[in-house]
C-alpha cells in the first residue's frame, strides 16, 4: 500500500519540472553571456593573408582627398571627423569606434588589416564590401592613416 502524499511537498513530477526549468534557465544565461562577450569588442581575428595585403592605391594627395570624401560620407558619424572615435553616433554603441589618432596603434596595423576590417565589418560596424569599391576602401585606408600623423 502506497503512503499518502505529504502535504505541501512537491511530487516527483514537480521536482523534475523544477530541475528542468533550472537547467534551461542556466543554459539561457550562459548563452546570453556568450553572445554579449562575443560582441564586446575583442580582437577581430584578421586572417594572416589579409594582414599581408599591399595597398595598390598610392597614398598621394588625390587618393587621400578621395578617401576623405568617402570617410566623411560613410565613417565620420561613428569614428568622428577628427578620427578619434567620438562621432555623433559613437555614444549609441557599447563598443567604442576605433580611434585612428593613436599613432602607436595605427603603426601596428597593416594596410591590409585596415582594408579587411573595412571590407568585412563587425557589429556595430557594417561591411563595406558591397557599398564601396576595392579602390575606394583602399583610399579610406590612405585617409585614415593621416589622423595618426597630421601634417
Amino acid at each position: 500500500m502506497a503512503s499518502p502524499p505529504v502535504p505541501n511537498q512537491p511530487s516527483a513530477k514537480q521536482k523534475r519540472a523544477r530541475i528542468l526549468l533550472g537547467v534551461i534557465g542556466a543554459l539561457l544565461v550562459a548563452a546570453l553571456a556568450a553572445f554579449i562577450l562575443s560582441d564586446a569588442g575583442g580582437n577581430w581575428n584578421v586572417p594572416p593573408e589579409a594582414r599581408t595585403l599591399v595597398n595598390p592605391v598610392p597614398a598621394d594627395s588625390a587618393s587621400v582627398a578621395a578617401g576623405k570624401a568617402i570617410y566623411d560620407d560613410h565613417c565620420a558619424d561613428c569614428h568622428g571627423h577628427a578620427g578619434d572615435g567620438n562621432g555623433s553616433k559613437a555614444p549609441r554603441f557599447r563598443v567604442k569606434p576605433a580611434d585612428f589618432t593613436n599613432a602607436a596603434v595605427m603603426e601596428a596595423r597593416t594596410d591590409g588589416e585596415l582594408y579587411w576590417k573595412i571590407t568585412v565589418g563587425r557589429k556595430p560596424m557594417p561591411s563595406f564590401e558591397t557599398k564601396l569599391s576595392d579602390d575606394e576602401r583602399w583610399m579610406v585606408v590612405d585617409y585614415i592613416r593621416t589622423f595618426a600623423h597630421p601634417k
